[in-house]
Formats: structure tokens, C-alpha cells, sequence
């Protein structure tokens, strides 16, 4: 653990009894930091609602609620009228130290990746440190740091098609006990493997990914200069600094619960998704399309509705998410609330990709964000039931991937649902690597469609009838080409010839067949939903022999996707009235079932 130079503020820290920002009766420098402000006026749950869009309301031990204030925004809270008085000033937490010992304990945006780095060095075959700023193609912070994660497999160097897993912390800086939490879960997993039968399984089956800190800017201007900093280091201008995170994903960003004042610890910033800690994580989403994801806050002891109050949700789907929040939080024994806010993060991954997904927050509301570490360490106790239960018995409705018929290459495809249960344009999605999805669905009967650019949609009826107990669909797609023609030329009588053109503009220079057959009807089933709508009766096999019932039936077609066979038709009288049935193929190896294309038919009916 880094030693910290011991230098405590002065005393500015005393609580002004008659209101706040009363002359202090000292001469001193100004720290520039958070005023912690104690709300004297009641406040009612609608003036509470209405003051948290705009500043940073937190509950006290008291049971009361203070409002923290950076100084540039204390104009805006001045003209609120609210009385309060000061209770403290922000510092920096390396300072407070040796006044809380043991808090040394807790981690600094450098301890987060040293601590990432022992856990490689200990289980080398199952955990890998993973640069996310490089994977995502984000990049570093404005502050110029990487954000880091562990990632937990047992194949950990390989991406497998397996479901993954996100755990992630520290979306608000000050909250220092939430990668406590995350680092506790990853230790019982690591530790676990070797002998819990069902940790082993989760890491044998699933990628598991944890993202201890997703604002290490944030993190180190906490111990460096305020213990109250919440958002990241943007520089808005030359007095205003940082965007809160858990307020600038893209989905229903800045409906509710956010400011746009950029003095605000609660600023949405600039445009959604606009932060590289927070474009970070919705790449992350995006390349892993998890199946759980669970993020960490503090403080209230409280699982958090995925959806913030601002946001229209079916009552079907209301129900599955509040059967999840029971399931987590029971073994905590948490509340549950909504969401302060749209634009946070666990909103964007269920809305995203269908990740079910959950913001909890830790603590007690008279711990602080920053308690003694040991409660921090008894708090990661309590709570590890409930994540343990979510990664060990959560199961999605569906599992499967989608896929190509042309060489089974996997597809980002998005998914859809009818009955519509969503009014805010949520949706499902495979991840491009595999093509694997996950779709968390109620009980009941829906028609799913999995629809990707470049591919025909696909459309499935699919029957929920038990949860955590995933039934498997397999989709493949069949990239859009023009579809093939069939035409003929000729009398059609016997002892003449009649020609046979077949016209694919998508398939220049491919292989084809012209092929005839008695009949239409099954047809020959090709997989992915296609049938050739010729019989494979005796006609049709006796016509893929060249010579035999057609003549140039089978070759390579001309750069503009065209073949011509003849049928020369036998000079036998029983043969008129008869008909057969005419159509094309495009063969190609790296098609399922070697077809890549084909026609409809036509009839040949024989005359005199």
C-alpha cells in the first residue's frame, strides 16, 4: 500500500450552526473543494426528486439529507432558498488516512491495477488482466489512464463461444468500497475454483469479466485533492471539471434525474455516451453481449429497478425484472427502489442487448462512501450471497447464435419481440465474434425475429414456459441475393427441344445445375428454411447426369450469372400430356449444403 504524506486541511472543516457559507473566523486559503451542505429545510419526496436532477442529494446518518456542492455550483444551489448549514469540506482522502486507519486499505486508480496484476500472478491459467481502453478502441481517459479488467475463464487466453459475465465498480469515484466488492467476488471465485463445484462450473462454462473501476480519474482526484468527487475530469471550461458517468449512457440519456449544468456533480454531459469511461463500458457490452451484468454503488443497501420512474415499462416485463431484483437481494437483505436517473449504466446493457442487469447499492446510508474499511469488508460478506446466487442460478429464456448460411460465419443480428412489450426501442443482439445471444424473456408465447444488415430476417415462434431453464434456437440467416429465374424456349412438343435459361445476377461464375422433376411438392429441404421446390424423385436424379435428360445441365455460368441447358424431348407419343417441372441451382462448397442459390420452377407439360 502507498504511504501517504500526512497534512491535514485546516479548519475549514467545522460545522457553521447558523447557515452555510458563513465567514469562517480564521484567515485561510480556500480549498476549492466539495462543500458537504446539511439540508435544515424538509424536504418533501417531490422536492427531493426535483433538486436530485440538478445536484447531488445524499442521505445522512441522521436520517436526514445533505447536498454536496462543488464551489462553481454554489450559486445554483444558493437560489434553491433551501437553508442549510456546512457540515465539512471536501480533501483529499490521502490526508484523512491516519485520522481513519485502517481506510489506508482501500485502493487508489494505481492499487486498482496492481491488485488486477496479483491476481494474474496467482491463478495464471484461469485469470488475464485485459487493457479495455485498447480492446474497445476507446482510449485512454482524459486524464490519459487505461481502464483495466480481469477477465476469469478457463481457457482465460482464448475468447470462447461461451455466455459472459460483467461485474464493474467505481462509476463515482468517492464510492471507494465498491471495487471492495468486486475484488471480494473475484478472490471467492479464484479461490472457490479448485473445490466448490458450482464456482468451478462458472468459470468452466462462462467468461466472466470484472471492471473494478471505471473511473480511475475520478478515483485519483478523490485522494489527491476531494473525498466528495464523483464524476470524472473533463474539463467543461476553465472553472468546470467532469461528467457523471452513471448519467451519460445513450439510452433515454438526460430524460430524468440528470443535469445539464456542467457545475452539477450530476452533469450528463455534453452529448450521450460522450465519456471514454462511459463508451469504454457500452463497447464492452457490445463486444461481450453478456448475459448478467451487476454493477456496485454506494451507499442504501438497496437492489435498483433497471429502469429509472421516467421510463414507460410493460407491466409482463416489470414483473420478470422485479423477479430477478428478489432473487439478488434477498440473500443481501436489501431494499429495493428506483433508479435516481435515466442514462445509467445497468438501463443501457438490458436495453442495449438484453443483458439482465442490476445497479446495487452497497452500504448503509450511515456508513458513508467511505466507512472503515473493515465495514467495507463486511459489507463484500453480506453481499456475496446474492451474486453468487445471480452467477450460479440465473439462467436466460433462450440461448443459441446466429449464423450464415455461408460458412456458418457468426452475425451481429438484432432481436425483436411480438408481442412488442417495449415502447423505447429495446432489443436483443448477438455478439459478432460467435453469433451467441441470450434472451431474458417472461412466460408466454412470442414470435422472435432476428434481423442483421446484408441478411433476409428470420422469424420464429418461440414458447417460455419455465425460468432459468434455457431452451436452445439456433438461427441462420441467408445473405440478401437477387432471387434466381427459370425460363424456357421452345414448343414443348415431342421430338423438339426446349431450351432452359437459368439467371442468377448474384452468381457470376459460379457452378450450376439445371435439373427437371416430376413434381414440386414437398420439395427437397436445404436447411435454414429453404426448399428447392423440385421433388427428389426419379426424374430428378436421372436429370443431374449430364446427357442423359438434359444436355449442358451442369457447368460454370457466365460472369453476368447466366446457364442455358436444352431438353431434347423424346419423339414418343405416350409421353404427351405428361409434365415435368423445371428449375436451376447454384452450387458453392462454402454454402450450407453446397446450395448457394436457386429458382423457382416452371412446367414443361409435353404436346403432339
Amino acid at each position: 500500500m502507498q504511504t501517504f504524506r500526512v497534512g491535514l486541511r485546516s479548519a475549514l472543516f467545522v460545522t457553521v450552526a447558523s447557515s452555510f457559507l458563513a465567514p469562517s473566523l480564521f484567515a485561510q486559503k480556500d480549498p476549492g473543494t466539495s462543500y458537504r451542505l446539511r439540508i435544515l429545510d424538509p424536504v418533501t419526496q417531490q422536492l427531493r426528486r426535483n433538486l436530485g436532477a440538478s445536484f447531488d442529494i445524499v442521505p445522512n446518518a441522521q436520517g436526514g439529507l445533505d447536498v454536496i456542492v462543488l464551489p462553481e455550483g454554489m450559486a445554483d444551489w444558493k437560489r434553491t432558498g433551501i437553508k442549510t448549514k456546512l457540515v465539512s469540506r471536501g480533501r483529499p482522502y490521502a490526508e484523512m488516512v491516519p485520522e481513519l486507519a485502517p481506510d489506508a486499505r482501500y485502493y487508489t486508480a494505481a492499487e486498482i491495477v496492481t491488485k488486477i496484476d496479483g491476481f494474474v500472478t496467482s491463478y495464471p491459467l484461469i485469470a488475464k488482466k485485459i487493457d479495455l481502453s485498447t480492446l474497445t478502441g476507446v482510449g485512454k481517459t482524459h486524464g490519459g489512464r487505461t481502464i483495466y479488467g480481469l477477465k476469469v475463464s478457463d481457457n482465460v487466453g482464448t475468447d470462447e463461444d461461451e455466455p459472459a459475465i460483467l461485474l464493474g465498480a467505481e462509476h463515482h469515484a468517492r464510492e471507494l468500497a465498491t471495487p471492495v466488492i468486486v475484488f471480494g467476488a473475484i478472490d471467492r471465485i479464484l479461490k472457490g475454483y479448485a473445490t466448490n463445484a458450482a464456482l468451478k462450473a462458472l468459470v468452466n462454462n462462462n467468461e466472466l469479466y470484472f471492471v473494478p473501476c471505471v473511473n480511475p480519474d475520478g478515483t485519483d482526484y478523490v485522494w489527491t485533492n476531494d473525498n466528495y468527487w464523483r464524476k470524472n475530469r473533463r474539463r467543461n471550461s476553465s472553472s468546470s471539471y467532469g461528467v457523471d458517468n452513471n448519467r451519460n449512457y445513450t439510452f433515454l440519456w438526460g430524460r430524468c434525474g440528470a443535469s445539464s449544468n456542467t457545475t452539477s456533480q450530476t452533469y450528463k454531459g455534453p452529448s450521450a455516451g460522450s465519456e471514454p469511461e462511459t463508451r469504454t463500458m457500452m463497447g464492452l457490452q457490445r463486444m461481450l453481449r453478456p448475459e448478467i451484468y451487476l454493477d456496485f454503488h454506494s451507499t442504501g443497501r438497496e437492489v435498483l429497478f433497471t429502469y429509472a420512474p421516467c421510463a414507460t415499462v410493460n407491466s409482463t416485463i416489470r414483473t420478470l425484472i422485479n423477479r430477478y431484483i428478489g432473487s439478488l437481494r434477498s440473500p443481501m437483505g436489501y431494499a429495493t427502489r428506483a433508479p435516481s436517473a435515466s442514462g445509467e449504466s445497468p438501463e443501457f446493457h438490458w436495453a442495449d442487448g438484453g443483458c439482465m442487469s442490476f445497479l446495487t447499492e452497497t452500504l448503509s446510508r450511515s456508513s458513508g462512501f467511505q466507512p472503515s474499511y473493515t465495514v467495507a469488508v463486511a459489507e463484500e460478506v453480506r453481499v456475496w450471497p446474492g451474486v453468487e446466487r445471480a452467477l450460479t442460478t440465473w439462467r436466460p429464456a433462450v440461448r443459441g447464435h446466429v449464423r450464415s448460411i455461408y460458412k456458418n460465419q457468426p452475425i451481429a443480428a438484432t432481436i425483436r419481440y411480438t408481442p412488442n412489450l417495449f415502447v423505447h426501442g429495446e432489443k436483443g443482439a448477438s455478439r459478432s465474434r460467435d453469433g451467441r445471444y441470450c434472451m431474458w424473456l417472461p412466460i408466454g408465447t412470442f414470435s422472435v425475429t432476428w434481423s442483421a444488415s446484408g441478411y433476409r430476417s428470420v422469424t420464429k415462434t418461440v414458447r417460455v414456459t419455465s425460468y432459468d431453464r434455457p431452451q436452445a434456437h439456433e438461427i441462420l440467416m441467408i445473405p440478401n441475393m437477387a432471387t434466381p429465374t427459370i425460363a424456357k424456349s421452345g414448343t414443348d412438343r415431342i421430338g423438339t427441344t426446349t431450351s432452359l435459361t437459368y439467371t442468377s445476377p448474384n452468381d457470376g461464375n459460379e457452378t450450376y445445375w439445371i435439373v427437371i422433376a416430376a413434381g414440386t411438392s414437398p420439395g427437397i429441404d436445404i436447411g435454414a428454411g429453404r426448399s428447392v421446390p423440385l421433388n427428389a424423385d426419379a426424374v430428378f436424379l436421372a436429370s443431374l447426369r449430364p446427357g442423359v435428360l438434359l444436355n449442358n445441365n451442369t457447368g460454370t455460368m457466365s460472369a453476368s450469372g447466366k446457364a442455358t441447358a436444352t431438353f431434347p424431348i423424346p419423339n414418343i407419343p405416350a409421353f404427351i400430356g405428361l409434365t415435368v417441372y423445371a428449375g436451376g441451382i447454384t452450387q458453392n462448397n462454402n454454402y450450407l449444403n453446397f446450395v448457394k442459390n436457386y429458382s423457382g420452377s416452371i412446367a414443361i407439360t409435353l404436346k403432339s
